[in-house]
């Protein structure tokens, strides 16, 4: 039974100051963070690890009763038995083994002997045959800005366990019969003192199932799952948004003891379009007219999600003039979004004398200011 030590998680002595274990976990947070490793699942539970000993160390009131937890398990499982009385009496300590459902910060009992000793005492802890949901499995899928705006159908590959398509999870020959196991008498658990308490856990001999397998599945080997490789055929709904979850029921991780696997959650990445900016139901683009067009006014020609619509640009536009063509935007719950076409004014720089000598008449019929004061002078 291992312990955790969260001073030797961080790297710290039992009387380092509260700086000192904050210096310390910025350095180890800055070395195993996830964004620094990617998809590795040892860095990121590192960084969780160092994550939960710095919040209940640099907290005085649960580094107190982490450290008197500490004692408390030297003793209770140290071969010299604990009297659960002996903290009844110190001041901010623990009261006795019957007071112990709330610890002030840590949560229940069982959650402190988790931080020292790992999940076997938590909530996991002794769950024999029950039957447990399958975990969740998180991945992603990348759909480029179409197919957002109009909704597809993608494949995606999975690898992970799942239910032995041969004995359905059971672990056993489909033709072996099974026992009760003579260990546990079918419950899957087992109990022994230590201290005070008794501890219950998960039975050796039939790891929990409550059952003796006559033989194994010679495919999975007696564990109930393998590793498999699926292909699964996923829906993007019309309009989805980049970073909406996706969630696939019972394609997860298979559940024990007949209970349903998890979901596959997949959070979808949408690509950037060059013409296009989407901003929730709403659309964005920027198109260019010439002088002509800004002083005269004019109707051109705006590239929607429908394909081409009519803008009338009225006399006397402005470079950086936002118009609206409502209802032409992402169909989304229902509702559907605008479409906001910003223009900008091309100014041409290889204007002929004589296109230069027309614009400076209109520039002197206007009272236009062309000359630079240097000019001037």
């Amino acid at each position: 039974m291992e312990q955790k030590d969260l001073y030797k998680i961080l790297g710290v002595s039992e009387t380092a100051t509260v700086d000192e274990v904050k210096k310390r976990y910025r350095k180890l947070a800055k070395e195993y963070h996830p964004d620094k490793h990617p998809g590795d699942k040892q860095a990121e539970a590192k960084f969780k690890e160092i994550s939960e000993a710095a919040s209940i160390l640099t907290d005085s009131e649960k580094r107190t009763q982490y450290d008197q937890m500490r004692q408390y398990a030297a003793a209770g499982f140290g071969g010299g038995g604990f009297d659960p009385n002996q903290f009844r009496h110190r001041r901010g300590g623990f009261k006795g083994a019957e007071d112990f459902g709330d610890s002030g910060g840590f949560g229940s009992f069982g959650d402190i002997f988790s931080t020292i000793f790992g999940d076997g005492f938590g909530a996991e802890a002794g769950s024999g045959n029950i039957p447990r949901r399958g975990k969740d499995i998180n991945g992603s899928i990348s759909v480029d800005f179409n197919e957002a705006i109009s909704g597809t159908k993608k494949s995606v590959s999975i690898s992970g366990p799942q239910a032995c398509q041969v004995c359905h999870g059971t672990g056993a020959e489909p033709s072996a019969e099974s026992t009760t196991c003579p260990e546990c008498g079918g419950t899957g658990q087992i109990s022994f003192a230590q201290g005070a308490f008794a501890i219950k856990r998960t039975c050796p001999r039939c790891m929990g199932r409550g059952r003796i397998i006559g033989k194994p599945c010679s495919t999975c080997g007696g564990a109930g799952s393998t590793k498999q490789k699926r292909k699964l055929a996923v829906k993007i709904p019309a309009g989805v948004e980049n970073g909406t979850p996706i969630r696939l029921a019972g394609q997860g991780a298979p559940g024990s003891g007949g209970a349903p696997a998890g979901d596959l959650i997949l959070t979808v990445h949408v690509g950037a379009d060059r013409y296009f900016k989407r901003r929730g139901k709403d659309v964005h683009t920027t198109t260019t007219i010439n002088l002509a067009q800004a002083l005269l006014g004019a109707k051109i020609d705006v590239r929607t999600l429908d394909g081409h619509a009519a803008l009338k640009i009225p006399p006397g536009t402005e470079s950086g003039t936002v118009f609206r063509l409502k209802g032409l935007g992402v169909q989304l719950n229902g509702r559907r979004g605008d479409h906001y076409a910003k223009v900008e004014i091309e100014i041409p720089d290889d204007l002929t004398a004589e296109e230069q000598e027309l614009i400076q008449k209109l520039a002197t019929s206007r009272g236009w200011e062309t000359e630079t004061p240097e000019e001037q002078e």
